[in-house]
C-alpha cells in the first residue's frame, strides 16, 4: 500500500510505493452489515443509468456515515469490474495527458489546449469511473493544466519523469492483476454452471431409465397374460429396445439400475448445493476483496500522482496559486473509503442487496424407495411437472369453463388479494420452504383455494410451476430464434422491437400464449408499481427467464453465455405483451 506523511499541512515529506500496491490482500476482516432494517433496504428503482453518484450525508455529529465496501454487492461482480475497468482507464488517461502536454512543451499553447481536447472527448465518450470525488478531480486538473500551459523546461522534465512513465508503469502493473482477476471469476463462474449442468443432466438420465423401467415392466405383465404389447403399445417400441439394448438382465436389474441412477442424482444435488455455497461464500467475496484492493490502490495511486502534479506545478505557476489551492483541497477530499462507499450505495439502490440464494432441490416424482419397489409415475393428478395439455386435461370436467390452467387463475388472484401488487420484492423475495410444500401439496390434492396470509407463497408456487413445466412455456425449437433476437435488437426503436416479439409471439401455440399472457398482464401491474414495490421489468426479468426458456445445450460455457440474453428476451417480452 502506498504510505503517505506528511511534514506538515502543506509539505509531503515521503511517498513509499512499488509493485506489491497490488499483491493479493492478506485474509481482511469481514465488512460490518448494512445497519437497515428489512422493510427500508435499498431495493431496485429503475432502469440502469450512466449517473453520477451522489455522496452520502454526513451525520449530524460530523462522523462520517456508513463504511461498505465491495462484499455487499458480490452479486453485482459486473458493476465492480466495469468500476476497476474504468478506474484503470482513467489512470491511463491523465498518464497520457501529462505526457503528450511535456512532449508538446515547446509547442504553442493552443496545440496543448487541442491535446486537452482530444483526451477529455475519450474521457466522455467512455467514462465508466462512478467514484465521484475522482472525477471532480480530474476534472479540476484538467482545468488547472489549460491555465497552466507556459511552463519551462525543467517543468516538462519533472512531468515526465516523475509523474507519467510511473502512473503508466502502475496502469501496466494494475491492468494486468485486472486480467487475472477476470480469469479466475470465470473460471469460477463456470464451474458453478457445470455443476448445475451435472443436477440437469443425471435428472434426465433418471427420467429416462424410469420410463425404460415402466415399459419393461408393462411387457413383463403382457407376458404373463399370455399377449404382447400391440399396436396400442407401439409408441414405446422405441424405448424399450434401447432399454434392452442399454441394459440386459431382469427387470429386478433395470430397476437397480434406475435407483442407481437416482443416487447418483441426490449425489449431484449434494455438490451443486455444496459447490453453490462455495461459490458465494467464499470464491465471489475473494473476488469482491481483490478488485477492492485493486481500486483502493488506483485511488491512492491516483492520489499521490494529482499531488504530486500540484506541488510540481506550485514552484513554476505563482501567478495561478489561487486556483491550485481550490485544486489541491479538492483532491484531499479523495478517500477509497469514501469513494468506495458512494460506489457500493449507488448500486444497491440501483440493483439492491445480494439476493438469497435458491438452493437445488430434488426434482423426481418418486422416491429412491418407490424406484425399487417399482413405483415410477408419483402423482398424476398433480400439475407439477406436468405439460400444459395435461392441466388442462385434469380440470376438464370441473373448471372446463377456464382458457388456462387453474393454478395459473387462482394464484394470481391470490397475490393480488394479499397486497402482493404493493410488497417490496414480490417474486425476488423466497417464501418459507415448509409454506411453499404445504401449498403445493394442498394443490395436488385437488384443493386450489389459496389461503395464505403471506403474498410471497403464491407467487413463489407460480414461479416453481413455470420451471418445473414438462416442456418450457416457450417451446424449445423456438429458443434459438428468442436468443437471436435478444442479440439483434439492443439499441432499436421501442416500436420496431415491439413488432419484433409480436411477431415471436404469434408462433406460440395457443394454450401456451394464453397462459404467457396471464404472467405478463401480471408483471405489467407490477412494474406499474416499481416506485413502490421496486420490482422492474429488468428485475422481473430475471426472475421469469428460468421459467418461459430453456436451454437444450448442456455446453456450460455457452448457457453462462446465454442466460444475459435470455433475460434480456423476457424483459422485451414482458414490455410488449404485458
Amino acid at each position: 500500500w502506498i504510505q503517505v506523511y506528511y511534514k506538515n499541512s502543506s509539505q509531503m515529506k515521503d511517498v513509499r510505493a512499488d509493485s506489491d500496491d497490488i499483491r493479493r490482500p492478506k485474509a481482511p476482516p469481514p465488512p460490518p452489515p448494512i445497519p437497515v432494517s428489512r422493510g427500508s433496504k435499498p431495493r431496485l428503482s429503475g432502469p440502469s443509468t450512466k449517473t453520477a453518484i451522489s455522496r452520502p450525508t454526513d451525520a449530524p455529529d460530523g462522523k462520517s456515515s456508513q463504511t461498505l465496501d465491495f462484499t455487499q454487492i458480490l452479486h453485482k461482480v459486473s458493476a465492480i469490474s466495469r468500476q476497476v475497468e474504468g478506474g484503470l482507464y482513467l489512470i491511463k488517461r491523465v498518464a497520457s495527458v501529462v505526457h503528450r502536454i511535456a512532449a508538446a512543451e515547446q509547442q504553442h499553447v493552443m496545440a496543448c489546449k487541442k491535446i486537452l481536447d482530444q483526451e477529455k472527448q475519450k474521457l466522455k465518450d467512455k467514462m465508466m469511473d462512478e467514484m465521484t470525488r475522482c472525477v471532480d478531480a480530474w476534472e479540476s486538473t484538467e482545468r488547472y493544466l489549460r491555465g497552466n500551459m507556459d511552463k519551462q523546461e525543467e517543468l516538462a522534465r519533472n512531468m515526465e519523469q516523475k509523474i507519467s512513465n510511473p502512473m503508466m508503469q502502475f496502469y501496466t502493473d494494475a491492468e494486468l492483476k485486472r486480467k487475472a482477476i477476470l480469469k479466475d471469476e470465470k473460471k469460477y463462474g463456470v464451474e458453478m454452471n457445470r455443476a448445475k449442468v451435472g443436477v440437469q443432466k443425471n435428472l434426465r438420465n433418471c427420467q429416462k431409465l424410469i420410463k425404460s423401467c415402466l415399459l419393461a415392466k408393462a411387457e413383463q405383465e403382457e407376458k404373463k397374460k399370455g399377449g404382447s404389447i400391440g399396436k396400442k403399445k407401439k409408441f414405446g417400441a422405441g424405448m424399450l429396445n434401447w432399454a434392452k439394448n442399454m441394459i440386459r438382465g431382469s427387470l429386478q436389474e433395470l430397476q437397480n439400475q434406475a435407483a442407481t441412477a437416482a443416487k447418483n442424482y441426490a449425489a449431484s444435488i449434494e455438490f451443486a448445493n455444496e459447490r453453490q455455497h462455495q461459490y458465494y461464500d467464499k470464491e465471489l467475496p475473494l473476488i469482491c476483496k481483490q478488485f477492492e484492493m485493486l481500486e483502493r490502490s488506483r485511488i491512492n495511486a491516483l492520489h499521490k500522482y494529482l499531488h504530486m502534479l500540484n506541488e510540481i506545478s506550485r514552484a513554476h505557476a505563482e501567478p495561478v496559486m489561487k486556483f491550485i489551492e481550490e485544486h489541491r483541497k479538492l483532491i484531499s477530499e479523495m478517500s477509497p473509503d469514501k469513494d468506495i462507499t458512494d460506489f457500493t450505495a449507488h448500486t444497491i439502490r440501483m440493483y439492491g442487496p445480494v439476493p438469497p440464494m435458491e438452493p437445488f432441490t430434488y426434482q423426481l416424482p418418486c422416491t429412491q424407495k418407490d424406484i425399487k419397489a417399482g413405483r415410477f409415475q408419483g402423482n398424476p393428478n398433480s400439475y407439477f411437472y406436468a405439460t400444459l395439455e395435461h392441466c388442462m386435461q385434469m380440470q376438464k370436467g370441473k373448471y372446463g369453463n377456464l382458457d388456462v390452467p387453474i393454478i395459473v387463475v387462482n394464484l394470481i388472484e391470490a397475490i393480488q388479494k394479499l397486497g402482493g401488487m404493493t410488497v417490496e420484492g414480490i417474486f425476488r423475495l423466497s417464501a418459507k420452504k415448509e409454506d411453499l410444500v404445504r401449498l403445493r401439496a394442498q394443490f395436488d390434492q385437488g384443493n386450489y383455494h389459496v389461503r395464505e396470509t403471506s403474498p410471497h407463497v403464491p407467487a413463489g408456487l407460480l414461479k416453481q410451476w413455470l420451471r418445473e413445466l414438462d416442456k418450457p412455456l416457450i417451446p424449445t425449437e423456438l429458443y434459438e430464434e428468442a436468443i437471436k433476437i435478444a442479440k439483434s435488437i439492443k439499441g432499436q426503436d421501442p416500436k420496431l422491437t415491439s413488432s419484433v416479439i409480436s411477431s415471436f409471439v404469434s408462433k406460440l401455440p395457443a394454450l401456451n400464449y394464453r397462459v404467457l399472457k396471464h404472467v405478463c398482464t401480471l408483471a405489467g401491474k407490477i412494474a406499474d408499481l416499481s416506485s413502490v414495490n421496486k420490482m422492474t421489468y429488468s428485475n422481473l426479468a430475471i426472475v421469469f427467464a428460468p421459467g418461459f426458456l430453456r436451454n437444450p445445450s448442456e455446453d456450460p460455457a455457452e448457457m453462462l453465455e446465454n442466460s444475459k440474453y435470455e433475460t434480456a428476451f423476457t424483459n422485451h417480452l414482458l414490455q410488449a405483451t404485458a
